[in-house]
């Protein structure tokens, strides 16, 4: 994965710690991406059990994205 790919992942998941559930779209304007860019990192977030979909484009963050914030802040 790409650094910034990483980096993105890591934005959304700070997003969702401060505002869960939020909507795709409000995600994509809040870390400046493209919608295309931003719904795979969620599909891969998701993929990776950081994050859940609730639908109609809602996404919270789980304890294991909140633990891999946690363990990318420390490193």
């Amino acid at each position: 994965m790409s650094e910034f790919s990483i980096q993105t992942e890591l934005e959304v998941l700070e997003l969702l710690v401060e505002e869960s559930p939020c909507h795709v779209m409000e995600i994509t304007n809040a870390v400046d991406g493209h919608p295309i860019t931003i719904d795979q990192t969620c599909a891969h977030l998701h993929s990776e059990g950081c994050i859940v979909p609730l639908g109609r484009g809602l996404y919270e963050i789980t304890d294991a994205g909140e633990q891999r914030l946690e363990i990318q802040h420390d490193s």
